[in-house]
């Protein structure tokens, strides 16, 4: 199971909640009927995007103080749905944990160890020889070669932390 958001708060009297999104694959809200919301399945009545934050309605939240009770749960779905939707040239956060990360040039940079998320850009933690280095997910930095990610050797250095 993967995260796809995490609810933030209840959003007016009816149930609804505003979340986050945790995943880059939206149009999985466009077909999503259901969800793993903690422990509980939960059945998705309508959902919108607006300003770049999720309202949700679910058919098991009626009012406000229901809708209090799922502050900060995340949204979960089976990965093989995820995967159905992405593009060929997305990935998954889940397949790039433990994937090694290559330059241009072929040499290896690291295996990717964690993605953190701070709001502006995600960023790669990357162990090599017994070291972790961040490297912050810059588009102009990073290309997609045979479905792996590559890392341009030039650019490297000056975003390496």
């Amino acid at each position: 199971m993967l995260e796809i958001a995490r609810i933030l708060k209840p959003q007016g009297i009816k149930g609804e909640v505003k979340a986050e999104l945790l995943t880059d694959v939206v149009s999985i809200f466009d077909v999503l009927t259901e969800c793993l919301v903690g422990n509980k399945t939960m059945h998705i009545k309508h959902v919108s995007l607006r300003q770049g934050f999720l309202y949700i309605k679910f058919d098991e939240i009626s009012t406000r103080n229901d809708a209090e009770l799922y502050r900060n749960q995340v949204l979960k779905v089976d990965k093989s749905l995820l995967e159905e939707m992405k593009g060929e040239d997305e990935l998954l956060v889940d397949d790039l944990i433990g994937a090694i990360l290559y330059d241009d040039k072929g040499n290896m940079v690291g295996q990717i160890v964690e993605i953190l998320n701070y709001g502006a850009s995600d960023i790669f933690v990357v162990e090599k020889e017994g070291r972790e280095y961040s490297i912050p997910y810059v588009e102009e930095i990073f290309s997609m070669e045979n479905g792996q990610l590559i890392v341009d050797s030039k650019r490297l250095e000056e975003v390496m932390v």
